[in-house]
């Protein structure tokens, strides 16, 4: 419960109020002990139910809190604020597509809510069917396979994820504007038919073991590849390119990706735009150094591991701390790792840091570097919702913690071996950039930007080069522990031992002195 104390602490939320159009109706609740009208809201493509109605009908509570709402059933608790993809219960995290929506100071919930929660409070299973307008909940079927689908596009490719709760046998059958993916054994399906706002999907609907992914165009293709922990089947969809020009070979079709490890790695550029960072004495902008290191880093990694490496800004634009993970949730990355350079009022702090995501600074020191770099956030409208979001992704980053501390710990280590950088050492602070990361992340501090010694080097391109090298040096040296320990990669066969030669006989070594 400690997590969730976290939670009780945190500060004030405001009520949210509805900025979208919307409209209301009635549908059906469906539970063991009959049925029952069930107000909804559509809003943003998306069905929200009456989280009071549903687990009031189940003998349960929903009430205000503080921070939100308090759902209560079987002695479990969840919470929620109206702000928040994230609910809490116990000390994990249920993923909604959108945030709960409040009418008249009532919440409603899309029914991932309802999925997550009843699951855990009272082995029961959620459904919705759209076109007859029935919430069914029903006791889990536990010899059939759990579906969980999510969409998102970036920068024009749409991920199409689809996890399950255990490892089952497919095939994927693609139509003129359809893919079908055809499970072999029975699977729970959370809804019957979604719309989504994408460029590339228009609907998913499940019909018996059958996966509908429905495409908004004929000119949409995708490569498909499964991962694992959890399993996973995911379809990369965007429109086909244009036919080469004559003569000109086609490219080859991209391969998937069958085994687990790092394949993705988001590399992120402090700052940008009119968020121009610490400044140094000559005037130089973090936002400017942090781009050109970065741009460096990224062709290096993509030839020095084999890795599709995303930049979060390719140039000087505005992207706001939220969309940084964001981003690298959307591309699936394995690994996140953010840039910047240090700035302070102490005349001659130089050397390099390293940070992963604590809700607790480790030090003082630590909570200002993160006040600072949170700094560009300060336009969120809502304080106490930012708090929240830090309380329940710090809630998230537990999965990774131990990995977020493997990857910092080879970050710093590889910066301390370049000649002049003074070893700061490796940090935990509330780095807001590193909130949300569903993956191992580490936020690098290069130099300090403020120190004029420090600011000539980060003009000069062969102390750009070393420290490129040294981070690249990094990643791969996670990368191979990371899929070594996971046996992606296969450890290499102990070194056999030295045997020495048998000691020179006596009498054959024996040497006459006169």
């Amino acid at each position: 419960m400690k997590r969730f104390a976290l939670l009780a602490i945190a500060v004030l939320l405001a009520a949210a109020s509805i900025g979208l159009a919307q409209q209301s109706s009635q549908a059906t609740l469906r539970t063991p002990a009959g049925d029952k009208p069930l107000p909804t809201i559509h809003q943003n493509l998306m069905t929200f139910f009456s989280a009071t109605d549903v687990i009031t009908a189940l003998g349960g509570a929903v009430t205000p809190d503080a921070n939100g709402f308090k759902v209560t059933l079987n002695n479990v608790v969840a919470a929620f604020g109206p702000d928040s993809r994230f609910a809490v219960v116990r000390d994990d995290l249920i993923e909604m597509p959108l945030p709960p929506v409040i009418v008249d100071g009532k919440p409603f919930v899309s029914a991932q809510f309802f999925a997550g929660f009843l699951s855990r409070a009272a082995d029961m299973e959620v459904s919705w069917d759209g076109t007859a307008r029935v919430l069914t909940v029903r006791p889990q079927q536990h010899n059939v396979t759990g579906v969980q689908v999510n969409v998102a596009n970036v920068q024009g490719t749409t991920k199409v994820v689809i996890t399950l709760t255990a490892p089952i046998d497919y095939s994927i059958v693609k139509d003129a504007q359809m893919y079908t993916i055809r499970f072999k054994t029975p699977i729970r399906a959370p809804y019957t038919d979604q719309a989504h706002e994408d460029p590339n999907v228009s609907h998913t609907t499940f019909a018996g073991n059958d996966l509908k992914i429905q495409l908004t165009a004929p000119d949409v293709v995708g490569d498909a590849y499964r991962l694992e922990n959890p399993f996973r089947v995911v379809i990369d969809l965007r429109k086909a390119a244009a036919a080469p020009a004559q003569g000109m070979p086609a490219l080859p079709p991209s391969r998937p990706i069958e085994a687990p490890g790092i394949h993705t790695i988001v590399i992120d550029p402090g700052h940008g735009g009119k968020d121009v960072g610490a400044l140094g004495p000559a005037g130089t902008q973090e936002k400017d150094a942090t781009l050109t290191l970065c741009r460096k880093l990224a062709t290096s990694l993509a030839a020095k591991t084999g890795a599709r490496v995303v930049l979060t800004r390719e140039d000087d634009s505005v992207v706001s701390l939220d969309q940084r993970t964001a981003i690298a949730n959307q591309y699936k990355a394995d690994l996140f790792l953010s840039v910047h350079m240090n700035a302070a009022v102490v005349k001659g702090a130089r050397g390099s840091e390293t940070y992963f995501l604590s809700l607790e600074a480790s030090d003082e020191l630590a909570k200002k570097a993160a006040e600072t770099e949170n700094a560009s956030s300060k336009t969120t409208p809502n304080a106490s919702s930012s708090d929240l979001k830090l309380i329940l992704w710090d809630l998230a980053q537990q999965t990774y913690l131990n990995e977020s501390s493997k990857f910092a710990t080879d970050v710093q280590e590889e910066m301390n071996a370049i000649a002049g950088i003074q070893n700061r050492g490796v940090k935990q602070a509330p780095f807001k950039v590193l909130v949300g990361a569903t993956m191992p992340a580490a936020l690098v501090e290069v130099a300090f930007i403020s120190n004029p010694d420090e600011e000539a080097k980060l003009k000069d391109d062969a102390f750009l080069a070393t420290v490129v090298d040294a981070l690249t040096k990094a990643v791969v040296r996670y990368k191979t522990d990371y899929e070594t320990r996971i046996g992606v990669i296969q450890p290499p066969a102990p070194a056999r031992p030295n045997v020495a030669p048998p000691p020179a006989s006596t009498t054959t070594a024996t040497t006459t002195t006169k």
